[in-house]
Parts: structure tokens; sequence; C-alpha cells
């Protein structure tokens, strides 16, 4: 399978944040519907086989009395007691919930605890399933699980490598409208943020159990980040032991309990990231797992690394306890990521890509820090994990509120069907009230990452990750107060004269004077003159036909430092996968742009443009209409 005017000079602008929630679903559909088909006729078998003495939620009856199984503290596990309340038919589609009480001391104090997510309850002695749901801010410890038979229908599925998981892309657009948004750099969002825990309703009921996302090695602005982009609640304080080792330098593998702390790791090196629950069921011979009871970001196949953890404490509150723990060694993968449950494989390892930092922080009295990671790989992973180890080593070199410009160098290597690619981006841009890591989300070399995982294409791989950022102190940034013409007539072929008025970051004003020179073929058109910073223009390019296009595109760029002059002309030309078409007749551009789909999208105006290299970062965009008569030897 082949696999991807102006602003105010308050706010910190990365250049031309690219609208790349590029459509592959309709592939990935059809890739998903073929596979599971293929499972069907086994996994009702096979998930009867494996249910063994599992108890039935028809033969569980109010009152009846059980234990549940998790890790209060360490690695060992300890058992409470539990008392049915009541069963729920289709609580969701296709799936009972069973209400109970949990009597024990400890969780009259804290109630149901993020992190016991999967904990296997018992009833008569056989699995019923997994305590999974629970109510935030209730009094008492009053909680659901999800059938163990649900669980093992997820358990049936199949490792699937060749998809990636892909997350709703919200209202972005798809088809020639997503590659004109891309090209004009419209400022739609690539990476479209989760709810927040915060911002979930407390009267919404019996919910899953939150997730606790043990996080470590960042900072607060890097942890809000996760936040934002994943919905899940952080816990730090995992502390240097968070890091999680890979099993091929531990002594022994884990032999694997109903019961015991297993940790997703989304991020681990300098940095450690990893959201905590339990496991319910273990297979016969120990490699396939089931746990939580219920999804963990709900994207089907997944590929994530998997490891066991380690319990610190009970974080009590009111609103939801949560579990404080740290991912210790690699064991395996999630694979599944459903409604039901997480399934998961310890005779299987899942990739992740490496990540480097090496960050010059403005005081050069002080050696540049650099930061090693490897991340999951996602196609809403990746991208935003990235962000977040890039964001916290930038906001650490530089705390000060004051003027800082950040210069990024990117170097990205990646694989096509055609072969090893590696790919390099410069971005630079200036903060005036100190960095805002956060802001690195929306760089270029974020939104190609994201192109690389999501496009209609394939899905290229992404091998390594490389950031050389360095941050100096000043505020070399002006932006274009005014545009005016000076020559009373414009005529084809003349060299006119452009007046700029430009203002310094500190108020200062100077005048530039840019010559630009008519197209000697335009007499009798109206054309425009635009003057803007390079990181206001894009480079026309011909419409992506294949992901070295897409990736082509993503990285042609202007410099930040250079003022971008532009002559658009009444013609119109249209970017198509064969090239850049211009001075169409219009029953051609008709003939040409399918009336069915956006056409306008990926029509473009003629142009001619000159780059001239600045000392200063510039900021705005201006232009003019001009007609333009014919030259004087012609009259």
């Amino acid at each position: 399978m082949a696999r991807p005017d102006g602003s105010n000079r308050a706010t910190p602008r990365w250049p031309l944040r690219l609208a790349l929630a590029l459509s592959l679903a309709s592939a990935l559909a059809l890739q998903t519907g073929d596979g599971e088909a293929v499972a069907k006729p086994a996994k009702g078998k096979r998930a009867a086989d494996d249910a063994g003495d599992a108890l039935p939620v028809s033969s569980i009856k109010p009152g009846m009395k059980g234990y549940a199984v998790t890790v209060f503290s360490g690695t060992g596990t300890d058992r409470f007691e539990i008392e049915v309340i009541d069963t729920i038919d289709n609580y969701l589609p296709h799936q009972d919930a069973v209400l109970f009480r949990a009597n024990d001391p400890r969780l009259e104090h804290s109630g149901i605890v993020g992190g016991m997510s999967g904990s296997p309850i018992y009833i008569e002695g056989k699995l019923v399933g997994a305590l999974s749901y629970g109510w935030r801010f209730n009094k008492d410890p009053v909680g659901a699980l999800t059938p163990i038979s649900n669980m093992l229908e997820v358990g049936a599925l199949p490792y699937r490598p060749d998809v990636l998981p892909h997350p709703a892309a919200g209202g972005a657009r798809k088809g020639a409208a997503a590659w004109a948004d891309a090209m004009l750099g419209l400022r739609t969002d690539p990476l479209p943020p989760r709810r927040r825990p915060q911002e979930l309703d407390p009267a919404e009921g019996l919910v899953p159990l939150t997730v606790p996302l043990s996080v470590s090695g960042l900072g607060n602005g890097a942890t809000r980040m996760l936040v934002d982009s994943f919905g899940l609640q952080p816990v730090r304080g995992g502390g240097a032991g968070g890091r999680a080792e890979d099993t091929a330098k531990a002594a022994t593998p884990k032999t694997w309990k109903p019961g015991d702390s297993v940790s997703v790791v989304l991020v681990r090196g300098d940095s450690s990231v990893a959201g905590n629950g339990t496991v319910t069921w273990v297979g016969p011979k120990g490699d396939r797992l089931l746990a939580f009871g219920h999804s963990m970001f709900n994207d089907g196949p997944t590929n994530v690394p998997i490891a066991d953890a380690r319990v610190h404490t009970i974080l009590n509150s009111v609103e939801r306890s949560v579990k404080l723990s740290s991912p210790k060694t690699i064991q395996g993968l999630m694979y599944q990521d459903r409604q039901a449950a997480i399934a998961l494989r310890t005779d299987l390892r899942a990739p992740m890509i490496p990540i480097s930092a090496l960050i010059q922080g403005p005081d050069r009295d002080l050696p540049p820090r650099r930061y090693d990671n490897q991340v999951a790989v996602g196609v809403n992973l990746t991208p935003n994990l990235v962000a977040v180890v890039l964001a916290e080593g930038v906001d650490e070199a530089a705390r000060d509120a004051t003027e800082v410009v950040v210069k990024v160098k990117s170097q990205l290597s990646i694989e096509t069907s055609t072969g090893p690619r590696d790919v390099q981006l410069d971005e630079e841009v200036f903060f005036p009230q100190g960095v805002i890591g956060r802001t690195l989300a929306s760089s270029r070399s974020i939104a190609l990452l994201a192109a690389v995982l999501d496009n209609p294409f394939e899905v290229g791989a992404i091998r390594k990750v490389s950031h050389e950022v360095t941050l100096d102190y000043g505020a070399p940034l002006e932006s274009i107060e005014s545009l005016r013409l000076r020559d009373a007539q414009v005529r084809a072929g003349d060299v006119i004269e452009l007046e700029l008025t430009m203002r310094s970051y500190k108020g200062e004003e100077r005048t530039q004077v840019l010559p630009l020179r008519v197209p000697d073929d335009a007499a009798g058109e109206q054309i425009q003159i635009e003057i803007a910073g390079g990181d206001y223009v894009r480079p026309y390019r011909p419409l992506p036909g294949d992901l070295d296009d897409l990736v082509t595109t993503i990285a042609s760029s202007y410099p930040s430092r250079a003022l971008v002059a532009s002559i658009y002309r009444e013609h119109e030309g249209l970017s198509t996968k064969h090239g850049l078409l211009h001075e169409l007749p219009d029953s051609v551009l008709e003939t040409l742009a399918d009336q069915s789909s956006t056409r306008d999208a990926v029509r473009f105006k003629q142009l001619a443009r000159r780059v001239i290299p600045t000392k200063h970062i510039i900021e705005g965009i201006h232009t003019l209409r001009v007609d333009v008569l014919a030259p004087e030897s012609t009259r």
C-alpha cells in the first residue's frame, strides 16, 4: 500500500498558518472496512472462546457482591469490595453498564479514582468487566463497569500497522479548496484541539474515568499544550524515573496479570508523557492484554508503545481523584483504541520518532542546551507532541518578558514512495513580550509533519526531526505603515517608484523608495501593486500531484527579513498538478476548472514579483490599484 493585512505587532505571528487538514478519510475508511470485514467471521468465535468463565451481564443482579483489583501504590495489586447497584441496558450502542458501589474506606475518601480504568471486577469468582465509568464531583464511590464481552470483541480485532489513527478534522476544507487554502496561507488550524477537562459539563453524568497523563520534564506552558491537544488530565511530578526504557535494555520482560498498572507512552527521553490505566484481562499466552474499559483517544487502529508503570500515590480531589504514576519499561504496543477498551500486545514493538532540539538562549555566556526525545506515531499525535517538546525547550531558554527573536532551523528526514528525503525549513519570528512557545504549533515545520502523515496521496514516514533554535534579545522589526506611488502616470514598461513609510517597533519612521518595473504588455490594464513582508506572501506553485510535490510546496517560502513587491494583473492562470498555466482565456478557464468543485480555489492572478532582502523582519501588507497607459512611443 502507498503511504502523505497586516497584523497587530503585539501578537506574534508564525509565517502562514497552513490549512493542512488534508483528507485521507475515505482511503482509510475503505482499508479499515475491508480489514474488519475479513476479521468479523473469526472475531465472534474468538471473543467467545476468550471469555472463558466470564459472568454475563444477564446474570448480574442488584445486591450481588464482588471485588475489584488495582494498584494503590507501587507495583503490587490490591483488591477492594464492590456491591452491584443495578444494570443499565444499552448505556452505549450495544454496550450495557453495570452500576456498583465500592465498599472500601480508601475509596470512601477518594471516590472512584482516575487511573483505575480497567481494574478487573469479579463476581462469584468470575470476571465481569472493567471499572471504567464514574461521576465527577460525586460524594459517594459509585461507578460503572464495561462488560468483558464488549472488551473481548476489541481484542479480537487485528493489528493494523498500515493504518494510522485518523481523528476527525473538524471543519477543515477538503479537496481543491484545501489545496487553495494551503497555497494562499489561509489562517485555519491543521491541528484541531480536543475538549479540555475544564470544558466538560459537570452535569454530563456517567462518563469515562479520566486517563491521567503522567508528565515529567515539561513546564507549565508545554503541559498546557498537552491539555489543549489531547483533552486528557495532566498529572505532573513523575520525576527522572518517568523515562520509559526499552525492554531491549531490561533484564526480563514483565509477566502481566489483571490489575497491573499500564502506561500508553507518548513521549520518552528528556521529557515523559504517558497515559495511565489498569490491565483488565490477560490472554492465555500472556501476549495479549485488554485495559481501560473505555477508549483513550478512540482512534481505532493504533501503533503506540506501552509500558508497565509504578503508582506513586493517589492524589485526592473533590472533582476526581487520580493516580500519580510513572512509566517504567517499554513492554509492547497498543494496537486498538475503541469504545469498550484498548487492546495491547506484548510480542510487538511500536516505532517512535527521534526528536532533537539544540537551543541557544539569548545569554551567550550560557552553553546551548540539547533536548533528546522520542514521540509516538499518529496523524494527530506526532505533530502535537513534536510541538510540545520543542515549545518546552524554547520556553525554558528565554523566560524574560522582553523583546525576543526566535530563529528555528528544522531538519526533517522523511520517506515517501520515491525514497528518503531531507527537508530543511528556516523560520524566524519576533515576540514583543517574551517567548510564547505554544505558537510553535503553527510553524511550517509542524504543518509539514502533519502533511506527511495526512494527505490524499500516501502515508509518508517520518524518520527523524531535529531543530536548531537561536534566541536573541532585541526588536529588529519594521512594519509597513503606508504605500504611495511617486509617479503621476504609469506606463507599460516604465520603472516606477514606490514610496514606503516604514515604522520601527520603537515608533521611529523612515522613508524607503522602491523601484519596480511595470510589465511591457500591461498597457490598458488596471494592475494591483502589493508590498508585503516575506511572511505574508507565498510563492505560487503547481497544485501538488503527489506527496513530494506537497512537501516542496510547504517548504517554499520567502524570508521573514524581506520585502516582497508583487504586480497582479487582470489575466488569470490556473494551478494544476501539471504546472502553472498562465494567461488563460475565460473559456479555457471554465473548461479546465471543474465547475462542480471550488474552481476559484485553483485560479491565480498573473503576476510579476521582486524580493528585496532587508535587515529587519517586515510586518504588514499594503496594496495600490493603478491604471497602466500605453508607452509614449506608441501614442
